[in-house]
């Protein structure tokens, strides 16, 4: 029995056109995470904002992420808060600071997963605006690097039984989570597919999933100053054709309104 549960980690305040939203003017984004429990141990995806967010950035230059994306962290928002207790195993999508901030608040002994590429990425970037410039400022970098993630890469290549991502790594050798790449935005990033819960948690290759129903994808440039565009294309491209052919799954984007409790 697999249970499923999206969590609210903060949220930040971005242009709606960014996120390819019909929305005027800026709008409140969730930060999302998702906590998997099956029989015998308890994933989470991703770890949104923590307070380590707000010291990363006080300064310049990772001062500028934060004026750029305002974000807010209630207390009830706060991981440790809406965890009964830390989870078995962490999955990052990718390196930017809402998705591993509130990693930092979790116990340092759990082990955390990410794409090779991810990790392999965020170690390149030694100084403080190169860091800040892949939005992981160097507090952040440091916090998730000193948990010596592991690439998930390295777990079985298995079939997924999905149209346009036919291929993925069995996270825990059971067929109940499996890592998915989703490249485009950020370096690395994966997404993670749950057959039995028939969920798809998608990252931020998309921002929500009106965007893919509607085919309104964010501006070129954005695209761009967050990875790579062309990529990007292709991957929402996939996603809107896998939504046509599988009504039956649910698409979970990280920052998506209408997914958030």
């Amino acid at each position: 029995m697999l249970r499923v549960t999206t969590l609210r980690i903060g949220s930040c305040r971005a242009p709606a056109f960014a996120a390819g939203l019909p929305d005027r003017g800026k709008v409140m984004l969730p930060a999302l995470a998702t906590l998997i429990e099956t029989n015998t141990q308890t994933l989470l995806f991703d770890c949104g904002y923590g307070a380590s967010f707000y010291d990363a950035t006080d300064n310049f230059p990772a001062r500028a992420y934060r004026i750029a994306t305002p974000m807010t962290l209630p207390p009830q928002e706060r991981l440790t808060a809406q965890l009964n207790r830390p989870p078995d195993l962490v999955i990052l999508s990718h390196m930017h600071g809402d998705h591993v901030a509130g990693l930092l608040d979790l116990p340092d002994d759990i082990p955390v997963l990410a794409s090779k590429e991810a990790i392999d990425h965020l170690s390149g970037h030694s100084s403080a605006l190169t860091a800040t410039l892949a939005a992981c400022p160097p507090l952040l970098r440091d916090g998730v690097l000193a948990r010596k993630p592991r690439p998930i890469d390295e777990r079985p290549q298995v079939e997924t039984g999905l149209p346009e991502f036919p291929h993925g790594h069995d996270v825990l050798g059971t067929g109940e989570a499996i890592a998915i790449a989703l490249p485009g935005h950020g370096v690395g990033q994966i997404g993670l597919w749950l057959p039995d819960a028939r969920h798809f948690l998608i990252a931020d290759a998309a921002y929500a999933r009106s965007a893919l129903r509607d085919g309104k994808l964010p501006p070129w440039p954005v695209l761009a100053r967050l990875g790579n565009a062309r990529a990007y294309r292709q991957t929402f491209a996939r996603l809107r054709a896998l939504m046509r052919a599988r009504s039956d799954i649910t698409l979970v984007p990280s920052h998506c309104r209408e997914a958030a409790p």
